[in-house]
């Protein structure tokens, strides 16, 4: 009987899921798309909490992209809004985030953005 094949991406998913368990992953353009419902992080010194979508491969003109339920106001530059998954996403403009890192340093480095 053969193994179970586990691709790339479950392995970095069940790393992001480690990290945040209510992860959920979805499909973007026949891709895997991490959803982060609720999660916390601080921007600013403040702590906001919201869902936020990791994209880990090329989107509109980036390397991979962060997008945020809502604009964090006074932090990132050159907010814009998107429709990824069906729904409205909010990104700043942060490129230069391989594809290439795991996810959870990926995501990390997205946060870098509003810090």
């Amino acid at each position: 009987m053969r193994g179970l094949v586990v691709s790339e991406a479950d392995k970095q998913f069940t790393s992001l899921k480690v990290m945040h368990p209510g992860a959920v992953l979805l499909k973007e353009g026949g891709q895997p798309v991490p959803l982060l419902p609720d999660f916390g992080f601080i921007a600013g010194g403040q702590t906001h909490k919201m869902d936020l979508l990791l994209v880990p491969f090329a989107h509109s003109g980036y390397v991979t992209r962060l997008f945020f339920e809502r604009k964090v106001e006074g932090r990132g530059a050159n907010w814009n809004e998107h429709r990824v998954v069906e729904r409205n996403w909010w990104a700043p403009s942060w490129n230069h985030v391989p594809a290439s890192m795991p996810w959870t340093q990926m995501l990390s480095a997205h946060l870098r953005a509003v810090a």
